[in-house]
């Protein structure tokens, strides 16, 4: 019995021990900063409150479609989207099952990358516009060739081009660097550091110039324009919330909050034909991270601990729809939508459907979409 304790013991404190030396003597980059996050709003009543309308997505592709982030319509009617291997493929919503393996999508594949596409559109020439978190902002055309078009900002290299949005003239790209410290790989030690890292940016398709439009943000995520072209959204992750710069009018160069308190982390972001804003929400905030917000210290030793454990994700799907004046207007939601889908990254409504892509999970996820819009968008 003595023998037993000892080995009890040493159980028990061995992991003690392991943490302890963790604190004292591991290292990170992280430097995390103090800050105050807006309440957590409702999940019992009001916009946000819980529901299961996701439970009946349908769910294809999960046999070939790996890890798609983005889904973009074309102008032939197909759907494109970019997958973890670097490959950019597009497929038939009308033919979503090969018949001998119903989980197969079959589809052509356009180009690789050799990097991580997440976010994508079409621009009006007819190629694609691609924020590739390895390679930067690329041109991928329709024939397989892939150009790289900006790499960085008054000299300050991309560590994660994250999406993309492009102007109804072409003139211009408006794309994220969701992180000018941390790469793709590392993107919760960016969250939990909580520092000034991302930023809105401009690519001028005639000069070939990039221009910073807003830096300091806290995890620079999805963007989209306004269907007057008057204004740039940009989800900022680590702050829950959407903010928007302005293009045109007496506020051009100035930002101001569009949406503030989301109770979870917003990912992309696309406009719909009507002009309003599908949000994609690929997990909800943690009570645990918001109480540290005001002590950088403790997430400090978290930030060390993540190079020896992973934490958690919790299962979550979520689609929000909000109108030009702020206000949610749909809202979707499931544990897992159709019983296996979740952390969803954008939300792609498309002739009638939605269309849910995700950057963790294989396959995409569809179902109608309650905002009834007609097969021109």
């Amino acid at each position: 019995m003595r023998a037993l304790g000892k080995v009890l013991i040493a159980v028990v404190l061995l992991p003690v021990a392991v943490i302890g030396g963790v604190v004292v003597f591991g290292s990170t980059p992280v430097e995390p900063v103090a800050w105050k996050p807006a309440p957590m709003p409702s999940l019992t009543s009001g916009p946000y409150a819980s529901n299961n309308l996701l439970d009946q997505a349908e769910v294809f592709g999960t046999y070939n479609l790996l890890q798609p982030e983005s889904i973009e319509p074309g102008p032939d009617g197909l759907l494109y989207t970019g997958m973890n291997t670097g490959e950019i493929v597009r497929f038939d919503p009308e033919n979503l099952q090969v018949k001998e393996s119903p989980q197969t999508t079959p589809f052509d594949l356009i180009a690789n990358t050799k990097g991580r596409p997440l976010g994508l559109v079409f621009h009006p020439e007819g190629f694609l516009v691609v924020a590739d978190a390895i390679k930067g902002l690329l041109k991928v055309t329709l024939q397989g060739e892939v150009t790289v078009l900006s790499t960085e900002s008054e000299g300050v290299p991309f560590k994660f081009v994250d999406d993309v949005a492009v102007s109804a003239d072409g003139r211009y790209a408006y794309f994220s660097d969701a992180s000018s410290k941390f790469d793709f790989n590392n993107y919760v030690l960016d969250v939990l550091e909580h520092g000034p890292n991302g930023r809105l940016l401009q690519y001028d398709f005639q000069t070939g110039e990039t221009k910073t439009l807003l830096r300091g943000l806290q995890f620079a995520n999805g963007v989209t324009i306004s269907k007057a072209g008057d204004y740039v959204l940009v989800n900022e992750t680590g702050e829950y919330r959407i903010v928007r710069y302005w293009l045109q009018g007496e506020r051009a160069g100035t930002r101001d909050v569009f949406v503030d308190g989301l109770p979870g982390f917003p990912d992309n972001i696309r406009t719909d034909v009507d002009g309003n804003y599908w949000v994609a929400v690929p997990s909800l905030r943690d009570p645990l991270l918001d109480s540290l917000a005001d002590q950088p210290a403790v997430r400090k030793v978290m930030a060390k601990l993540l190079n020896y454990v992973q934490f958690p994700i919790k299962p979550k799907a979520m689609a929000l729809a909000i109108n030009p004046q702020g206000t949610v207007i749909a809202n979707l939601q499931a544990e897992k939508a159709g019983a296996y889908y979740y952390y969803v990254t954008q939300v792609t409504p498309f002739n009638g459907k939605l269309y849910l892509g995700s950057v963790h999970i294989n396959g995409i996820a569809t179902i109608s979409n309650p905002l009834g819009q007609s097969p021109s968008e």
